[in-house]
């Protein structure tokens, strides 16, 4: 199994595993959204006049079967950050209300919960969850035990980014809604990387890109809002449709680069031609099989249980590093070595997470476990 790195826009004398930061183009697409983009060009305004909404609805049907969700609570934004952030914006919390996250959440969503508990005085609760977590179970118990009775919202990754680490959540939002309260899902790193199915998940609020692990043109992401909280969710930005109702308010929001949502069926074709299940099983033996490589080289240990990973692994370094350190760790690689990872830190622990896509090879985690060794 595996695509020629020829068949992919990056550089094939790179040590690319950083998949899941911004994704990357396949050629296909890339040649797909080439083709979309002059035909946007040829007429713009034929495009985002009579035939916009056609073609959103187009593409719609097409997400809305890889997700198993349905059509009508679909609708697009640019990322999953500002999925979540609408969410979060849109829901009407107020002073001593509480939000429950946890300490894998991706910095942006940190972010946007710190904005509301300085500008609403909503409180802030996060649960610690180790990478190391043997069970499905002790998650959902470290999570539930910072619920409490001014909780409005709980807020969960899908696959965390920081961490790679895949939360349960096929368990943790019926616990959530037996506590009788909504959940919102950031699923940035979900789609393509796993099967989502949206419609048996159940949650209140989900958001994922098209842009990471579906391969689309960056940037284009799909938000799922239930049916009973589409009265409530409307985009930050208020365009001709916003009082029209939940997705004529989303499918225009003012001018924007087309191209992104309009490609992403070339994407889903992409893959479809190769098989989501033997892609996915590629990409998790890569991920694997390299992480352990390195760890061993490293002297360390792959972090998280196999459980709960998909194509992003978290192998430990030898020390702690400050952010600060990590990131001038992670430029050195590129600049020095042409080899290009993510360092992270969790609980006091300085780890590299480690991607596995199609285009990569043995030789790029033994590039990386040389690279680590050299600079450390």
């Amino acid at each position: 199994m595996g695509v020629p790195t020829t068949d992919w826009l990056i550089d094939p004398d790179a040590a690319y595993l950083n998949h899941g930061g911004y994704g990357a183009l396949p050629v296909p697409v890339a040649e797909a959204a080439a083709a979309l983009r002059r035909e946007v060009e040829a007429n713009p305004t034929d495009l985002f006049t009579r035939q916009w909404q056609q073609r959103v609805d187009a593409v719609r049907a097409r997400v809305a079967d890889l997700l198993h969700a349905a059509p009508a609570d679909l609708v697009f934004v640019a990322n999953a950050t500002s999925g979540t952030a609408t969410v979060l914006n849109s829901l009407p919390l107020s002073a001593g209300d509480e939000v429950v996250v946890t300490d894998h959440r991706y910095p942006a969503v940190r972010s946007q919960v710190d904005v509301l508990a300085e500008r609403r005085g909503v409180i802030v609760r996060q649960a610690h969850v180790p990478v190391d977590v043997p069970t499905t179970q002790q998650i959902v118990d470290l999570v539930m035990a910072e619920v409490g009775p001014r909780t409005r919202l709980v807020a969960l990754d899908h696959i965390a980014s920081p961490t790679g680490f895949r939360f349960p959540v096929e368990a943790m939002v019926p616990a959530v809604h037996a506590a009788g309260l909504p959940v919102l899902i950031d699923g940035a790193h979900a789609p393509g990387q796993i099967e989502v199915d949206l419609t048996s998940l159940g949650a209140d609020f989900w958001a994922g890109n098209m842009h990471k692990w579906v391969c689309s043109p960056r940037a284009c992401a799909a938000l799922q809002v239930a049916p009973q909280w589409q009265d409530v969710v409307r985009p930050l930005v208020a365009s001709h449709d916003f009082t029209h109702g939940y997705q004529p308010a989303f499918d225009w929001t003012g001018t924007l680069d087309p191209i992104p949502l309009l490609a992403v069926p070339a994407a889903l074709d992409f893959w479809e031609s190769l098989g989501w299940d033997d892609v996915r099983a590629e990409q998790r033996r890569l991920a694997g099989e390299g992480s352990r490589h390195v760890a061993e080289r490293l002297g360390t240990r792959v972090a998280v249980a196999d459980e709960f990973t998909a194509a992003m692994r978290l192998v430990e370094l030898p020390r702690p590093m400050s952010y600060d350190d990590g990131v001038a760790l992670t430029y050195r690689m590129t600049a020095e070595r042409k080899v290009t990872s993510y360092v992270t830190h969790h609980a006091g622990v300085s780890y590299v997470r480690i991607c596995g896509q199609l285009y990569n090879t043995p030789d790029d985690y033994e590039r990386l476990a040389d690279a680590l060794v050299a600079l450390l």
